[in-house]
């Protein structure tokens, strides 16, 4: 799920009629650029008719799928990645929530906005999973995982709130070995880091993760017909808090 945390842009790079058909907002040069402005990856173009596909499900029959939000080349790695035994955190809930629980032993995800926790809760009960725990937090306690032990998570989901503070809690918290993905990782990239927004997130991955255990993804988002970066990344040791 994409929460924007950029400041509205001014009224001079607003998205007129026909650009926003190929844009589809002032970020991004053309619906196939991420807002870094890299092209889709090649992979993805294989995908791009099932992303027609999810985009006409919802917006003429308001179906969603039981899949993330993420991209088709994310959503097939990590479903590569994920097993039964696994301990996952999750901040930012939704489909993807349903996702996960139906391919991992335990899963915490967080959420705060309270109609939308309602939403996914009624959701996980409809599908009987019984391996969710789903909190609803404020703002100022939605990074908060000092109640999981060090080196105990095995993956991780950044997209949320405060996805800097996210990325620097959960850090400790995984095992070596264990991943993190970060999700929209191409926003905010004009910004300065402020410890909270999305390029404090990535900044914060990549000064205490390698470049040799970070994959990059750009490709169409599902359900929707537009394209965004996501960065997945394999912590192979254990990390005290940044």
């Amino acid at each position: 799920m994409i929460r924007r945390m950029m400041t509205v842009p001014p009224a001079s790079s607003r998205v007129g009629p026909l650009r926003k058909i190929f844009a589809g907002d002032p970020y991004r040069k053309t619906r196939f650029h991420d807002e870094k402005g890299n092209l889709v990856d090649a992979g993805e173009w294989l995908y791009f008719p099932l992303v027609v596909q999810r985009f006409l499900a919802r917006a003429l029959f308001d179906k969603l799928y039981v899949e993330p939000w993420w991209t088709f080349c994310v959503k097939r790695r990590v479903a590569e990645i994920l097993s039964r035994d696994m301990t996952v955190v999750e901040f930012g809930s939704g489909q993807s929530t349903l996702w996960l629980a139906q391919r991992v032993g335990r899963l915490l995800a967080i959420e705060d906005n309270p109609a939308w926790h309602e939403r996914v809760k009624q959701n996980i009960a409809r599908m009987g999973l019984d391996n969710v725990t789903l909190e609803l937090r404020n703002a100022a306690d939605y990074p908060d995982v000092s109640a999981i032990p060090d080196g105990s998570v095995d993956f991780c989901v950044i997209d949320g709130l405060d996805r800097g503070r996210c990325a620097a809690a959960i850090l400790p918290k995984i095992k070596p070995g264990g991943w993190i993905y970060l999700d929209n990782a191409d926003k905010d990239s004009n910004l300065p880091e402020d410890g909270v927004n999305m390029r404090s997130a990535e900044a914060t991955l990549r000064r205490h993760i390698p470049e040799s255990d970070i994959r990059m993804f750009t490709g169409f988002t599902i359900g929707l017909v537009n394209t965004h970066q996501g960065m997945l990344c394999r912590c192979h040791r254990a990390h005290a808090a940044p």
